[in-house]
């Protein structure tokens, strides 16, 4: 890349068309955070320090990266970056201990290697759009536009206004777009949702009640542009998705845009040697005797058999311990893991620990400890129902099977917020033992407890989930979950709560020709 910033980055003025490949996953102009400001910010440079203003919890992309590079670049810290230069091998020697490292000046075509004792990952994983070949077979015979999440940037309105929109996949990339494509004037938004368990599904109410969405994904074109949607759910014998014949099949009808909101992937990591990469990927199983304690569900439910092959979890992936490859503690990673409390945060101390390591200040455990530790961890995942349904096949299979007014599927119910904080407890407290261990200036509590700090961010962090839940009826021609007030959107490190937007989400744009921030829109 030509600048730092990361997804987050402008793109740059010689690749307006994202034609190199460092630039087709970076975010477009108008894109808008997700999640509220307070999980992203830093204690060592607020928001107040940035602004020197209330702001609103909620901000354009635009605002967010020079945030980041006015807190990440102090003392010089960027100035010895290369830019424009690409990586591109990575291999180890096991008698000499050291890394060779093969790398490419994009601006003048030289290529140059060196000799390295550690080799640290921090390249993301989001290198490229993932598109499922079973879902490409089924959009072959549909005669409209089809885009994934990663292409819909600064000419997504040609392809929304005025015109009916399937979105498939409910997580971030489907809710944001869905958002988006209203904004920009589209006729009508179809949001298909395989689980309905991301954030469009819990979404109460959407503006002009211009946004459905559905269960099950589309399974059949028709006439070019009519798709099928059927709910499927999870068959563990047989370790897939099936189609759930018992729900009538969805229709939608006149479809002029396809989006794929089926998230990205890593392919870049393939310039590490194949025993250098970690496998986002790879399955464990539970220790012998393992047992799921007593909780809400479990009367329910029962005691269930986990499946033998568990998938990775929400705070680490198998191979990986606390930023190190256990097979090779030379190898290092600063990398998002599927779920966070605060990504930014969990990257900074990841990238603290790292750091640790470094100098010494952190011994690396031996190999047979890292393991342990990381089976406890994924185990302790295992304990929370909600964590739980997205590793266990078994248990996710279990759960599915229950009925559509269980108490679970009610918000407010006190079972149901005690799981949902139990969840949002084991990300902050994970966060919180790794800050302990790289002795970083904040203190949210460690892995057994948390601190009021450590609360507050859980706090924080479900009320953000309930922007989505809790929009009230008489506003939700227009009201969007990032007009809500919460009172639990305030600085953890200053106090200073935020304040409204300039006006109603939906109606808010910058003017043509300039960029989109919180000062520019209206």
């Amino acid at each position: 890349a030509g600048a730092a910033g990361g997804i987050w980055r402008d793109v740059p003025d010689d690749d307006k068309g994202r034609k190199k490949p460092e630039n087709t996953t970076v975010m477009y102009d108008d894109l808008w955070s997700n999640t509220p400001k307070e999980t992203m910010e830093f204690y060592d440079y607020t928001f107040d320090d940035h602004f020197k203003k209330e702001t609103p919890s909620f901000l354009p992309r635009k605002d967010i990266l020079e945030y980041l590079l006015a807190r990440n670049s102090v003392d010089g810290a960027l100035d010895g970056v290369k830019f424009n230069h690409t990586v591109q091998n990575v291999q180890y020697d096991e008698n000499s201990k050291k890394f060779s490292v093969a790398v490419r000046d994009d601006s003048t075509g030289t290529e140059s290697s060196g000799m390295f004792d550690r080799v640290i990952w921090a390249a993301g994983m989001h290198g490229a759009a993932e598109k499922p070949e079973a879902m490409v077979e089924v959009l072959k015979d549909f005669t409209g536009k089809v885009l994934h999440s990663s292409e819909c940037t600064e000419d997504f309105e040609q392809y929304v206004n005025g015109k009916n929109v399937l979105l498939i996949g409910d997580g971030s990339s489907g809710e944001d777009l869905a958002l988006r494509a209203v904004k920009l004037g589209a006729k009508h938004v179809y949001v298909t949702a395989r689980s309905c368990e991301g954030q469009a599904s819990e979404t109460a109410s959407w503006p002009s009640g211009k946004v459905t969405v559905i269960e099950g994904p589309p399974y059949k074109v028709l006439k070019g542009t009519h798709i099928k949607c059927q709910a499927v759910y999870w068959y563990e014998k047989k370790q897939k998705y099936r189609k759930d014949d018992e729900v009538e099949a969805v229709k939608v009808k006149d479809v002029d845009t396809v989006v794929m909101s089926t998230g990205y992937d890593y392919p870049s990591i393939s310039i590490l040697h194949d025993d250098l990469q970690l496998d986002s990927e790879l399955t464990w199983s539970v220790s012998k005797g393992w047992a799921m304690d007593n909780n809400a569900l479990t009367i329910t439910l029962g005691s269930v058999k986990p499946s033998e092959n568990l998938t990775p979890g929400s705070t680490c992936y198998s191979d990986v311990y606390r930023g190190v490859l256990i097979d090779n503690p030379n190898m290092m990673y600063i990398t998002e893991t599927y779920d966070s409390a605060s990504t930014f945060l969990d990257l900074d101390v990841n990238a603290n620990l790292v750091l640790a390591y470094l100098t010494g200040k952190v011994a690396i455990p031996k190999e047979k400890d890292m393991i342990k530790e990381n089976q406890k961890q994924l185990e302790a995942e295992m304990q929370v129902p909600w964590l739980r349904t997205s590793m266990d096949g078994a248990y996710k299979e279990e759960a599915g099977e229950l009925p559509e007014n269980h108490w679970s599927e009610n918000a407010s119910d006190e079972r149901a917020v005690e799981m949902n904080r139990m969840a949002t407890s084991l990300l902050v407290r994970k966060l919180a033992r790794d800050m302990q261990d790289a002795k970083y200036p904040v203190d949210l509590g460690n892995w057994k407890k948390l601190s009021p700090l450590g609360e507050k961010l859980v706090d924080i962090n479900i009320a953000a989930g309930e922007c989505r839940s809790s929009i009230e009826e008489e506003n939700s021609e227009w009201k969007t979950f990032r007009d809500m007030e919460q009172k639990e959107f305030a600085s953890l490190y200053t106090g200073t709560k935020s304040c409204a937007l300039p006006g109603h989400w939906i109606q808010l744009k910058a003017e043509d020709g300039e960029p989109t921030k919180i000062s520019t829109v209206k």
